[in-house]
């Protein structure tokens, strides 16, 4: 019978990571500009693993009894820690129609980010202040910046991050990332670093009424500790656990959950127990059934049936237009 999978990451290095990794979650880190941990990933840039196969093999081994009936195709999420030390470039991401059709890719790039841990008064980069062809003009004139919208953020932020919206992960800064399995990235602006830009490709996908600020989420009430429900999207759904005693859940065959955890704790299963410790990444497979987490902060990601989800939220009371997301 599948277990829980706790994954060991990609690690990528980057000339603006750091060693927050290692510092805040105890990491093996292999450089001190360790930028990406790949927590949950089945993208061919950079795979996790898990006694010793890769995430693809072991979808390969077992199929729908792991991702759940409701997964075709492709691996759907890639799940990242990013610690930033400088400023990432600005950028935006292609839908998936436009990466399909212009670059053959199977998915866009919607994501969603949670901020860790940062530095006081840390900011960043969350939408534009005008139109596209605005910036058409005022790119070429080097006045790209003066557009940029800077938000505030603390720990504990959440941020929906939808294809088309330009966005910057600002210095000194430890992301939780949840996205579509995609590594399209177009570049607007490179903060004066050697970098490729793609400014047409950029401009081609932008989407100016995206961005804003964080989102508060809904909080739902639990046996066994808190669930508030963040992001319901068809791309991923995401949720914050706090399990305060004993949080018993359960699979249907349906779907995989793809847990981080940022304090400690320990999941059971019929037949196992196994602690988690800040920074830890697992599966839970689809045909698990009944387990239970005690103790610690989780991020919860999923691939959703929508309307399936939305019919569930409803009957526990939840307000969905409070609920981040694009439906």
């Amino acid at each position: 019978m599948l277990k829980p999978l706790f994954m060991e990451p990609y690690f990528n290095i980057k000339d603006w990571g750091g060693t927050r990794l290692a510092s805040v979650y105890g990491k093996r880190i292999p450089s001190d500009h360790t930028g990406e941990s790949w927590e949950v990933s089945a993208h061919p840039m950079g795979v996790s693993r898990c006694e010793g196969k890769t995430l693809p093999e072991w979808i390969d081994e077992y199929g729908a009894a792991l991702c759940g009936t409701e997964v075709q195709g492709e691996f759907p999420l890639l799940i990242k820690l990013i610690d930033a030390r400088e400023w990432l470039s600005v950028q935006v991401h292609p839908d998936d129609a436009y990466a399909q059709r212009v670059e053959g890719d199977p998915y866009g790039k919607t994501e969603a980010w949670v901020v860790l841990d940062c530095d006081p008064g840390a900011q960043l980069i969350f939408g534009i202040d005008c139109d596209v062809e605005t910036l058409r003009r005022e790119i070429p004139e080097g006045r790209l910046e003066q557009h940029l919208k800077k938000v505030d953020v603390q720990v504990g932020d959440v941020l929906y991050i939808p294809a088309g919206t330009v966005h910057a992960i600002g210095a000194n800064m430890l992301i939780y990332e949840v996205q579509q399995s995609s590594d399209r990235t177009y570049r607007l602006y490179a903060w004066g670093r050697n970098a490729e830009l793609h400014i047409e490709k950029s401009l081609d996908v932008i989407d100016p009424k995206q961005g804003g600020k964080p989102i508060a989420g809904v909080p739902i009430e639990v046996e066994g500790g808190l669930r508030e429900m963040l992001i319901l999207d068809p791309c991923f759904a995401l949720e914050r656990l706090t399990a305060a005693g004993r949080m018993n859940l359960e699979t249907d065959g349906t779907r995989f959950y793809a847990y981080t955890a940022v304090s400690e704790g320990k999941v059971i299963w019929e037949g196992g127990e196994r602690a988690y410790r800040a920074g830890d990444s697992f599966l839970i497979p689809a045909t698990l059934g009944k387990y239970a987490l005690e103790g610690g902060v989780l991020y919860r990601s999923y691939y959703p049936n929508v309307k399936k989800s939305e019919a569930e939220l409803a009957a526990l009371g939840v307000d969905l237009a409070r609920v981040g997301g694009k439906r």
